[in-house]
């Protein structure tokens, strides 16, 4: 196949942790250490992170290059960002693009969710716009920010103006009678709907096959009643079983015991990203769907 994958996401598709797995004599940091304590990971055990995560196992299967964000982390809202700055080449010493790529050799788009309410949630309240942070869980709203808009459309750049307390989002809730309940649901199905439309322009204007891959569970209802999202949705599959995200593989026995035969997730055993057996998993399966998606295309093209 040759040519750029682009895989967005959070932790789980960067590598976390991978570096423990590493075999060398050089001290490599446990996941604690590395957390708390900003221990530097040895290069070696830096590109055995990057070539052993599913974005590069998958892209050494079908001689590709692969296109991961820059910093670790991050939110649904960023990896669309992402997809978009590859688009447009924009490389500086802040972006989330880290080398110039040509636009034309992307074959495809592989987008991994991560928790929903990451993202900020964007609403306008009397002619402004605004957003609203809160924590991974939705237990607690954080912060809101004023966004000013600068410039024209086509070269528009934006700035921000903090708020103190999360009052204006209170009142926003108030004025247009929505519950809590309802923010929770208004925010998901505004994000599966970016995540759609993003990937579903990048297919229909720019011919890039896309891929979801799913971590945590909100996104699954959304996504399993879209045939659109459903045909895209890459199943995990392990010992004959198939799970709809990373979370369910995750719960199956006793939440990561499935993955063990005498590996622990991490060296620390307190970290929850995907172990290196994990990774493998994952990337079987993402190089079995866009296998079949391949020959169906080679089918076609011979027809």
């Amino acid at each position: 196949m040759g040519g750029s994958i682009i895989f967005a996401g959070c932790s789980f598709t960067w590598g976390q942790g991978l570096w423990s797995y590493c075999p060398t004599d050089l001290k490599v940091p446990t996941v604690d250490e590395y957390i708390e304590d900003n221990h530097p990971v040895p290069e070696v055990a830096e590109f055995f992170r990057i070539d052993n995560r599913f974005a590069g196992l998958v892209s050494k299967r079908f001689d590709a290059r692969q296109i991961v964000k820059r910093y670790n982390g991050g939110t649904d809202e960023e990896s669309l960002r992402f997809i978009k700055e590859v688009e447009n080449n924009w490389v500086t010493d802040h972006s989330l693009l880290t080398t110039n790529v040509a636009w034309d050799t992307v074959k495809y788009i592989i987008f991994q969710t991560t928790q929903p309410y990451r993202s900020p949630f964007t609403f306008h309240y009397k002619g402004k716009e605004y957003q609203v942070f809160s924590t991974p869980n939705l237990r607690n709203l954080e912060r809101v920010q004023e966004v000013v808009h600068h410039g024209e459309e086509d070269a528009r750049t934006y700035s921000y103006i903090e708020h103190d307390n999360i009052d204006i989002f209170l009142d926003y809730l108030i004025d247009n009678n929505i519950s809590v309940e309802d923010f929770e649901k208004i925010h998901l199905e505004f994000m599966t709907n970016e995540i759609k439309k993003t990937l579903k322009h990048y297919e229909e204007t720019h011919n890039i096959k896309t891929l979801l891959l799913v971590w945590t569970d909100e996104y699954l209802h959304n996504f399993l009643n879209d045939e659109w999202c459903n045909e895209r949705l890459v199943r995990l599959n392990y010992n004959n079983k198939i799970f709809n995200s990373i979370q369910e593989l995750f719960r199956e026995d006793n939440k990561f015991e499935i993955l063990n035969d005498d590996e622990t997730i991490h060296e620390s055993g307190t970290d929850g990203h995907p172990s290196l057996k994990c990774h493998r998993v994952i990337a079987d399966s993402l190089i079995q769907k866009m296998t079949d998606i391949n020959e169906k295309q080679d089918n076609l093209n011979n027809e």
